[in-house]
């Protein structure tokens, strides 16, 4: 049996007196989308952090494929196939759309590192393309202070797919998103599934229950429950820790 795209094993953080991952063990399949769930406060974007090398855990390891992580820089783990996204979208602000998936592409070894790629025409179709992937047709020209933060949240995804990914970390990708905006990030999402590996990180639970083969709930920095979402719907303890106060707010 091959090994998982993303294999997080017993990973514990503390910061002073607070447990903030507690013994934290799951994986991703390399075709999976796996949902991780859980209130305000649960640990869940301190565990996204761990996994992309920003925050150190005190103990337990992280393994991309066969590879142990511990240790690695951001850097590394990008170059090795662990791309990110954030609940408040991170680009660069004073370029154009394409501008910041030729960013990607350029740290990705696309092109000679003194090279212009404006002028490396094969290189901006090439992004592109990426564009297209994230739903953003025809949006390649027009400066990130002019796109809706909707449009920015899928270039963020478009910049993380020009990284060149075998897993993605999707930090609430709804947050602030309207409903035909939430639409169209999970149909983007959906038409990625079986070529990157993705562990999604998200309260909005229409989206989880449209796109997760499995899903893992992160109470106080436990892993309470983890199933398909069926199970998870009809977990006892779920629902009480979790999913009653969401469906409550619907």
């Amino acid at each position: 049996m091959s090994a998982p795209a993303l294999r997080i094993e017993a990973l514990n953080k503390r910061f002073g007196g607070l447990l903030v991952t507690d013994d934290v063990t799951l994986d991703v399949g390399a075709q999976e989308i796996h949902a991780l769930i859980g209130p305000n406060g649960a640990g869940k974007s301190t565990l996204i952090g761990q996994v992309m090398g920003e925050i150190a855990p005190d103990s337990g390891r992280v393994r991309l494929g066969e590879r142990d992580l511990s240790g690695l820089s951001q850097a590394a783990r990008v170059r090795l196939g662990l791309a990110r996204t954030f609940q408040v979208p991170e680009v660069l602000g004073d370029y154009s759309a394409r501008d910041n998936v030729l960013a990607a592409l350029l740290a990705r070894g696309r092109t000679r590192i003194f090279a212009n790629p404006r002028r490396d025409g094969a290189l901006a179709v090439e992004a592109d393309g990426f564009l297209v992937r994230a739903g953003l047709v025809g949006r390649g020209d027009v400066p990130v202070a002019d796109l809706a933060h909707g449009e920015r949240k899928l270039l963020e995804l478009a910049v993380a797919l020009a990284t060149g990914p075998r897993v993605l970390l999707l930090d609430e990708p709804m947050a602030g998103l309207g409903p035909n905006e939430s639409a169209q990030m999970i149909e983007v999402l959906r038409g990625l599934r079986g070529d990157v590996a993705m562990l999604l990180v998200e309260h909005d639970m229409k989206a989880v229950f449209a796109l997760a083969d499995r899903i893992s709930v992160l109470v106080y920095g436990r892993i309470i429950a983890s199933g398909s979402a069926q199970e998870i719907q009809a977990d006892p303890l779920v629902r009480s820790a979790y999913l009653g106060a969401e469906e409550a707010r619907c």
